[in-house]
């Protein structure tokens, strides 16, 4: 049996898959001890880990760089770069801001150190490493209370000689991370900060995952990474860094397979939870990017292009110092959570304005079994209503609103600010609150089609069964597009990489993918553009043409100037089946529904969405339940369930 495991700031969700289908559950997360929360959930469903080939979402990597709580580390690299990851680029988040307020450094001065040493932008040695320098390291990891070392020398892609033989002299019980290993490319400030991330949450992430696996002692241990594959414990715990989008790619991984499943290739993905909501645009595959960053400070490790930001259920709604009312980043979390969990929350959340108004039903239990207080969020409501002059539902209707126009921003930034029109997609919404809030954001959007799709409440942890077993290579050679010579410097460059796959992933049978980072002469950013076997016969023509035509699309415009190729990029997946969503029984026979008070609707029906079959199809205003989500299907759409049990909603115009 496969189970999927996706901890979140709120909930832990599962999706359990085996011969007969899925089945599908969600606890409250444990943010001190994610693993207590994963033993709760295995025990409630009845199973025994030991059976269970485990794909897991973590958010250790995540939290710990979010929350600074990551072990102490001893930056290395050359002399004079001591405060590079200090300086940084320069850049200004607000560029008329005359008085900025000064960043809090990730590191103090003292624990970076620079050695003599250098190797030159050929790969050649021009300076030996000086024999004192390695004692001195030696000397001062006895001195301080270090549990990892980052290692990050110039032009260390071309020739990692140097910190092979910085490694050799650090000792064994301490967390290594080694820039050439860590990512093997040029730009020295996002290459050590990648670097120094990986040292700074890795021995936390290596504790956890062995923790889990001594405690649970499942099968087989996956975790998922922030490209959308899966990758072994083992490996994981030595490439941390890789693991901060480890949930929400879950998501668009899943998001691609449904989307392959209706016949949408054009999807824009809305996965809202408890404390956030990822956005991404899916035009026939997700978009990856290199330029990530995590609370300010760049990962450049190839990862799903995904857009965050701090409003989920969980978000809290306050009064600012004008007394306009806002919503969120703030969140309740898990704990206390909003206040109609009844855990102590007493500042009402985009949860309680949903149960105050209805949408949630009354009778609806989060996770199948936990039930809510709607007297408590009508009295939060109450108080916060009274700040700013109004009711309490007309409070809770300001909140949903301020949050679903945050969303709708979100959504404009990955498809109208990239030169994607929604009303060309197809919104696909998932999470717990994904469901709440759809049909406003598709109209916000003037798009005419959602999807909300089988275990939509636990979507992320389907995508951990869905995704593939994959590693992530990358190397950066600067080649000119000048003619088909370049084809032999190509096929070597890719060469040597598929070896560098094969040796880290021994035992499995591997197919490459390949693509390029490609620019014009003289730019200073990138675009990555596919290689497919056949461009080896016309490699600089269809290179050439794809290129111009992706920088078009991402700029309006094309240059005439020679093209370069900057760095090569493989994708190594390991071969493996499919899930495939079981076929639904296909009868129009459901039960009769219930009805309860929406505010400013009326009377509404609600569903029990287990009990509706392929074919069904109702008009809204209507509300769809299940244990993990709802469905708010608002009166200009209608909703018909397909074969495999996804809601396909219609815009009526």
């Amino acid at each position: 049996m496969f189970l999927g495991v996706d901890t979140g700031g709120t909930f832990t969700d599962f999706v359990l898959f085996y011969e007969s289908g899925f089945r599908f559950h969600k606890v409250l997360s444990t943010p001190d001890d994610p693993s207590r929360a994963i033993e709760q959930g295995i025990s409630e469903l009845g199973l025994n880990a030991a059976d269970l080939h485990l794909v897991h979402g973590s958010t250790v990597a995540t939290n710990a760089i979010l929350e600074r709580k990551g072990v102490r580390t001893l930056f290395i690299t050359n002399k004079d770069l001591e405060d590079l990851l200090i300086i940084g680029r320069q850049t200004r988040a607000e560029l008329y801001q005359l008085t900025p307020a000064p960043k809090e450094a990730w590191i103090k001065h003292e624990d970076c150190l620079g050695v003599v040493g250098r190797i030159n932008a050929d790969g050649n040695e021009i300076e030996l490493m000086d024999s004192d320098a390695l004692k001195m390291i030696t000397r001062l990891l006895e001195q301080g209370d270090y549990e990892a070392v980052a290692v990050n020398l110039l032009f260390s892609f071309l020739n990692p000689e140097h910190e092979q033989q910085l490694a050799a002299v650090l000792p064994e019980n301490l967390f290594v991370s080694l820039s050439h290993q860590v990512l093997s490319e040029y730009r020295e400030y996002e290459r050590g900060a990648t670097t120094y991330l990986n040292a700074y949450v890795g021995p936390l992430v290596q504790r956890y995952l062995k923790r889990l696996q001594h405690e649970l002692a499942p099968k087989h241990l996956f975790v998922m990474h922030s490209a959308g594959g899966v990758m072994a414990a083992d490996a994981a715990a030595a490439q941390a860094v890789s693991l901060v989008l480890s949930g929400p790619a879950g998501g668009l991984v899943a998001a691609q397979a449904v989307g392959q499943q209706t016949g949408e290739t054009k999807l824009l993905s809305f996965d809202m939870g408890g404390t956030s909501t990822d956005v991404a645009l899916i035009n026939g595959a997700p978009s990856m990017t290199t330029e990530g960053n995590i609370a300010g400070i760049p990962v450049a490790l190839p990862m799903l292009d995904i857009h965050t930001i701090g409003a989920g259920g969980g978000s809290l709604a306050w009064v600012d110092e004008a007394g306009l009312p806002q919503v969120g980043p703030e969140s309740a979390g898990a704990t206390p959570g909003p206040v109609c969990y009844g855990r102590g929350g007493i500042t009402p959340a985009v949860t309680d304005a949903n149960l105050l108004l209805g949408r949630i039903p009354e009778s609806a239990k989060l996770g199948g079994s936990m039930s809510l207080n709607r007297e408590a969020a009508l009295e939060a409501f109450a108080v916060y209503g009274e700040k700013i002059g109004i009711g309490a539902e007309q409070a809770a209707e300001a909140v949903i609103h301020i949050a679903e126009e945050h969303m709708a921003g979100a959504l404009r930034l990955v498809s109208v600010e990239r030169g994607f029109n929604p009303a060309d997609f197809t919104l696909l919404c998932f999470g717990g609150a994904g469901g709440l809030h759809a049909c406003a954001l598709a109209e916000k959007l003037a798009m005419n089609r959602i999807i909300f799709p089988v275990a939509s409440g636990a979507f992320s942890a389907m995508g951990m069964l869905a995704g593939r077993q994959q590693g992530e290579f990358s190397r950066t050679r600067c080649l000119k597009l000048d003619d088909e010579s370049t084809v032999a410097s190509l096929a070597e460059l890719y060469a040597e990489l598929e070896q560098e796959a094969k040796a880290g992933m021994q035992g499995l049978t591997l197919q490459f993918e390949h693509r390029m980072d490609m620019r014009y002469a003289g730019q200073g950013f990138h675009i990555t553009i596919d290689v497919y076997e056949s461009d080896r016969v016309n490699l600089h023509k269809n290179l050439k043409q794809r290129f111009e035509q992706a920088h078009r699309q991402a700029y309006g415009h094309s240059l005439k100037r020679p093209v370069e190729m900057v760095t090569a990029r493989l994708t190594a997946v390991v071969e493996q089946a499919a899930v495939t969503f079981p076929k639904l029984y296909s009868t129009l026979d459901v039960g009769q529904s219930e009805y309860s008070d929406v505010y400013g609707v009326g009377h509404v029906p609600h569903y029990q969405r287990d009990q509706l079959s392929a074919g069904f199809s109702c008009k809204g205003p209507a509300l769809i339940v299940e244990a993990t989500s709802t469905l708010w299907l608002s009166e200009a759409w209608q909703m018909h369930v397909d074969v495999s049990g996804h809601l396909m909603l219609k815009r009526l115009l």
